[in-house]
Order: C-alpha cells, then sequence, then structure tokens
C-alpha cells in the first residue's frame, strides 16, 4: 500500500505543484541511518512532499491527535506515520513518547530513514522556529549505539514555498550539510549535548530558508524560478538577489503584483507568455468548464473546514488524489453512455485539460503582473537580478 500510494502522490505533485527545486537530487538516492531533521511551514504536505520524493522509505513523526480517528489512523500508519504527542493533547500520553523515540531508534538501527520536524509546531510563515529537543533525542540516542555511530548522520531540510494556498506552486528545497558524529559533542551531558545539536542544526537549516518580514519579496523570488542560476545552493543564490532589492518603492511595486507575484521579467518572456496566454485561452477555458463541477464544491468545502488551521493545503490535495480520479472515470462512463464509447479517452483527455489550464493561469498572471508594474520599476529590478 505504501508504494500504491507513493507512486499516486508523485503523480499528483505534477499538477499541485509546478516546480519542485532541489538544491542536490543525488541525496534523495541516500539509504538510512538517516534523520531528516526539516523546518514545518506546510502541515501534512511537508512529509508527503519528502515521502514522495526520497527513493527509500521514510517514517516521519506526525502529531498524536491526528491518530484519533481509526481510518485516518489506518492511513497514516499506511504512509509509516509514527504518532507523537504533546502536552495539548493530554498528559496521559506523553509517557507513549519514550516508545515513539525507541521506535525511531529501531528503524535508523536498521537502516532506515526517520523524518522529524524539528520546529514542533507548524505555522505558515516564511520564518524558522525555535527548534524542539526532539531531533536532538533522536539523535543522541542513535550515536550511543555502537552499531551506527559512525554511519548515521542528520541531514538539515529546508522547504520553502512560495504559497500556502495557491494551487501549482513552487517549492525549493535545500539539503544543508550533514551532521555527523564528531560534531555531537558527546561527552557532555544531556542538556548540554541539546543546546549544542539545536544551535548547529538551527544554524544550517537558517542556511537554507528564505525570509524576510516582506512577504511580497520572498513570494517573488521563490515563485519565479527562473532566478536560480545556481542549483546546487538555489536559497543561497536568491539571497543575494534578496540583498539587492533595498528600494522601498520596488519593494511596494512587488506588493502590488497579483497572486504569488510570478512576473514576467523582460520583454521576450512577457512575449512568450502573451503569446501562451492567447493561444491556449479556449482549451484552458474548457479546462475550467471541466473541473469546475468538482473542484469548487471541494476547496469551499476544505477552506471552511480548515479556517483558521493550517491545514487547507495539505487536506486539499489528500482531498484530491482520493476525490479526482473517480470524478474523470465517472465524467467518462456517463459521456460514453450517453454520448459514444469513444468517450472513455476523457479518462485521458480531462487531466490534459487541466494541465493546460494550469499553464495558461501561469502565463496569464505573469502578463497582467507586467503591466502592474511601472516600466522604470521593472527596468530598475531587470537591472538589480542581473
Amino acid at each position: 500500500m505504501y508504494y500504491f500510494i507513493k507512486s499516486w502522490v508523485r503523480a499528483g505533485l505534477l499538477f499541485f505543484c509546478r516546480k519542485v527545486v532541489i538544491s542536490n537530487r543525488n541525496v534523495l538516492n541516500e539509504r538510512g541511518p538517516l534523520l531528516l531533521a526539516c523546518n514545518h511551514p506546510n502541515s501534512f504536505f511537508d512529509a508527503v512532499l519528502l515521502g514522495a520524493l526520497f527513493k527509500n522509505s521514510v517514517h516521519f513523526l506526525a502529531r498524536g491527535d491526528a491518530f484519533k480517528n481509526p481510518i485516518a489512523k489506518k492511513i497514516l500508519t499506511a504512509l509509516k506515520a509514527i504518532p507523537i504527542y504533546r502536552l495539548r493533547e493530554g498528559k496521559e500520553y506523553l509517557a507513549l513518547n519514550d516508545t515513539v523515540f525507541e521506535r525511531c531508534n529501531q528503524i535508523l538501527q536498521d537502516g532506515g530513514i526517520v523524518l522529524i520536524f524539528s520546529e514542533g509546531l507548524c505555522v505558515n510563515q516564511w520564518e524558522l522556529r525555535p527548534l524542539k529537543k526532539g531531533s536532538a533525542r533522536i539523535a543522541i540516542n542513535a550515536w550511543k549505539q555502537e552499531a551506527i555511530l559512525k554511519a548515521f548522520r542528520v541531514l538539515p531540510v529546508s522547504l520553502n514555498y512560495n504559497s500556502f494556498t495557491i494551487f501549482w506552486k513552487k517549492i525549493i528545497i535545500e539539503f544543508g550539510e550533514p551532521i555527523v558524529s564528531s560534531e555531537a559533542c558527546i561527552a557532555a551531558n544531556e542538556a548540554e549535548q541539546i543546546r549544542h545539536f539545536n544551535k548547529l542544526l538551527y544554524s544550517r537549516l537558517k542556511k537554507g530558508i528564505l525570509m524576510d518580514d516582506n512577504t511580497s519579496v520572498v513570494q517573488f523570488l521563490l515563485s519565479n524560478t527562473a532566478l536560480v542560476k545556481n542549483s546546487s545552493k538555489p536559497v543561497s543564490y536568491l539571497k543575494t538577489l534578496k540583498a539587492k532589492l533595498t528600494s522601498d518603492i520596488l519593494k511596494k511595486e512587488l506588493y502590488n503584483l497579483s497572486d504569488t507575484k510570478r512576473l514576467a521579467l523582460n520583454t521576450t518572456s512577457f512575449v512568450n507568455k502573451l503569446l501562451l496566454s492567447v493561444l491556449l485561452f479556449i482549451p484552458a477555458l474548457t479546462g475550467v468548464l471541466i473541473h469546475l463541477p468538482v473542484y469548487l464544491p471541494l476547496k469551499n468545502f476544505i477552506k471552511n473546514k480548515t479556517k483558521g488551521t493550517v491545514f487547507y493545503d495539505s487536506t486539499l490535495f489528500a482531498a484530491l488524489l482520493i476525490v479526482y480520479p473517480f470524478y474523470v472515470l465517472l465524467l467518462a462512463v456517463l459521456c460514453s453512455i450517453l454520448i459514444s464509447p469513444v468517450c472513455l479517452l476523457l479518462v485521458i483527455a480531462v487531466p490534459f485539460f487541466a494541465l493546460i489550464y494550469l499553464y495558461w493561469k501561469d502565463g496569464f498572471v505573469s502578463t497582467i503582473n507586467y503591466f502592474k508594474m511601472q516600466k522604470n520599476e521593472r527596468k530598475a529590478l531587470q537591472a538589480l537580478l542581473q
């Protein structure tokens, strides 16, 4: 079941994500014993994304209250999720965390991969929050095991989303320098070991996260991934560009851009995006009409159910993975009965029209934003980013 779901998620990511930039794709082939210590900006989608991308199985720690529903528990367990409990879920559950850490240790001893979100809490913001003790506890326990002492390492994983709500998002994943046993300060007492580890991990995670008080600047840089010219350290490269955006007027212009600040940066790009918007308009409109009956009600339902939480993105993705195939199949069967058996080909055509619409929207928004930005400010932006 795990590998079937993993393959299905990978297919879903082709529609849900416009582009995923990865600093070092070779890391995705890594074997354990390995602890992925990650920031946590986008709820369960963070785990789903990394689990789908890594070649080998990834066990991940998830909040305990998500396992209260029996059906959710079965699905999460099949996805190799491990419940970890917080004080807010009840003091009686905290004792179970000792068993959780023992299980993580066993997975690592068996040469597996464990994913933990080191901040503990998820917040839809472009920032890195203080780290909890969980990552340090797992790492310190692993380094105490003679059998995996030398092989075990902790890999900092920094996730950067251009949006936490927009469909067809752009994501940059930057892997940091692994933390190994020689850096672990093993001889110190446990409290000192945890402080030392968290300080080291925080500094390496921070290097791979694009942060700024001005979210428009962050969204602009993450949305326009064509700006990335250093694929080994994409976020580090974008930080050098961010440092150039000091003009308050220019930042205000970026704030006024629509959607996730996608922009045709020069005349050539503008012409290409404009042509794309014109040529794909009719098939894109067809894609909208086909998908509105399923997408709009589902989106509104989930938006209402997840209001005030960080679960909108991950819940929408999961819901579409489950509902969309049945919708396409139902549409194809109905059309084949009412019109012609040839309509069964809609199983292939309907997702294709969805992709056309997504490409059209990307080009349309980029074109609109080209006109929204003042000509002199656009030229100033081009000069800064060269």
